[in-house]
């Protein structure tokens, strides 16, 4: 067999094959030999039909087709396996050039993984944004156990003011006409909380229970549903009961409510020593995302379209999972945000793009440096599965599907990478002085102008995801 490879661009290869006569009548006797158990005729035993025989009976080219497969896709293999440059992606196209008697010609086009240029990757100084603990880390997590086991009772004869919780009947209309989700029975409410819309809550400031009070609202513009976008309500609302907060002081008896604990200083010590467990696993993860991204984004690479397909789909698929737990899916997610499915794929293409180029770059990394997995590393990694699991290696090995398997090889490479890496560069910590209190989706950048005391409110200036 001879082949040729020529580049059409930086994104699609052309693979040329040729085989001999000789050769061609070979790949149809193979496929003659492997098949002729399925055919019988007149005076012929059941996979005994000679070739010739089968051919004078349903032509010469019946085998043709899949010698043709057969052909290919030892070429395709070949070319591959000789060349380390030549990496394939997505569907080849394949076209038959010539074929007689006198050999076969053909003509794969493919798609290709291009060539990376790496920025420098070794011997570099890169800045990792790392947090130390600090006295006040340990006052905010107890604050979270304390608003965690807050309570709250009904107080009688109280006149509601911001800070309580009532408990209300409601249900609301437009025009007097109910709408859908606007109905709710004993449900319980912080006032000042601004959970709901507009002033709803300020119009419940200073009644008691039993009061029936009319409020009246005006939906944002941009409200989620289309069809209450703008619109005034009317909400009927009883108060059932004005319930103000009981919060548990931080004590000992606190703590013996959160585990099983002795005192105060016990239940502080261990919660001291989980912040800094998490702290010393966020900053071990701060230091190798800030090695990644710096190799990452002083390196090139053209991205092949079907790559970035793929991770987008990947992306929306990983959406739709995380949705169906919620009991939610992407199409009533997509009205609920008064958006569509096609313009949540739009907003995640770059995140796509993103993941393409550093998936790239990092198995570019890896060939470059040649890592690999040992059995000894693979070894190490199913003792370790086996322990978590609480199986045998052999049972480890046998319950696991081939899915885990190649992310299990995966992250053993990964880990090999950030070694190398880090053993080839310098980290230098750049202490992050300030610790927001704003939530999980809160990323303030160098420049947050917020203050201690902050939880995401109206002045907050922190970057939002």
């Amino acid at each position: 067999m001879e082949y040729q490879i020529n580049k059409k661009s930086e994104l699609t290869h052309e693979l040329k094959i040729k085989i001999n006569a000789e050769e061609w009548k070979q790949a149809v006797e193979k496929v003659y030999n492997e098949q002729k158990g399925k055919y019988s005729l007149e005076g012929w035993r059941k996979g005994k039909v000679p070739q010739k025989v089968l051919e004078q009976t349903y032509g010469n080219t019946m085998f043709w087709e899949d010698a043709i497969t057969e052909v290919a896709n030892n070429g395709f293999r070949q070319a591959i396996d000789e060349n380390k440059d030549f990496d394939p992606i997505g569907t080849p196209n394949l076209n038959v050039d010539k074929v007689d008697s006198t050999g076969l010609e053909l003509t794969i086009t493919t798609g290709v993984i291009p060539p990376v240029k790496l920025g420098a990757y070794t011997g570099i100084e890169i800045e990792a944004p790392i947090r130390k603990y600090s006295k006040e880390m340990l006052d905010e997590e107890l604050k979270h156990a304390q608003v965690h086991k807050t309570t709250d009772k009904p107080v009688d004869g109280k006149v509601s003011e911001n800070g309580d919780i009532v408990v209300i009947d409601f249900e609301g209309s437009i025009d007097g006409t109910p709408f859908e989700g606007g109905k709710a029975e004993n449900h319980k409410l912080e006032l000042g909380s601004k959970t709901f819309i507009d002033t709803f809550e300020d119009q419940l400031v200073g009644h008691k229970a039993g009061d029936k009070v009319d409020v009246n609202v005006t939906f944002p513009k941009d409200y989620g549903a289309k069809e209450l976008a703008g619109k005034k309500a009317l909400f009927k609302c009883e108060i059932k009961s004005v319930n103000q907060k009981v919060v548990p002081e931080i004590n000992d008896e606190f703590a013996k409510t959160m585990g099983n604990y002795k005192n105060l200083e016990e239940y502080k010590k261990d919660v001291e020593e989980q912040i800094k467990y998490e702290l010393e696993n966020e900053n071990k993860r701060a230091e190798e995302d800030a090695i990644l991204q710096t190799i990452i984004k002083s390196s090139t690479v053209t991205l092949p379209p079907v790559l970035v397909q793929q991770n987008l789909d990947n992306i929306m698929k990983d959406l739709e999972y995380r949705l169906m737990y919620q009991g939610i899916n992407l199409e009533d997610y997509a009205k609920f945000t008064n958006t569509t499915v096609e313009k949540l794929r739009e907003e995640r293409t770059k995140d796509a793009e993103n993941l393409t180029k550093t998936k790239l770059v990092l198995e570019a990394l890896v060939k470059r440096e040649d890592l690999k997995v040992t059995e000894e590393d693979a070894n190490a990694k199913w003792a370790e599965i086996a322990k978590i699991q609480n199986k045998s290696i052999e049972d480890a090995k046998k319950d696991a599907n081939p899915n885990a398997i190649d992310r299990m090889y995966s992250d053993i490479l990964m880990d090999k990478l950030v070694a190398f890496l880090k053993s080839r560069n310098t980290i230098k910590p750049k202490e992050i002085k300030h610790t927001c209190s704003c939530g999980d989706d809160c990323h303030c950048d160098d420049n947050c102008e917020c203050d201690d005391d902050c939880n995401c409110g109206d002045n907050c200036d922190c970057k939002k995801n």
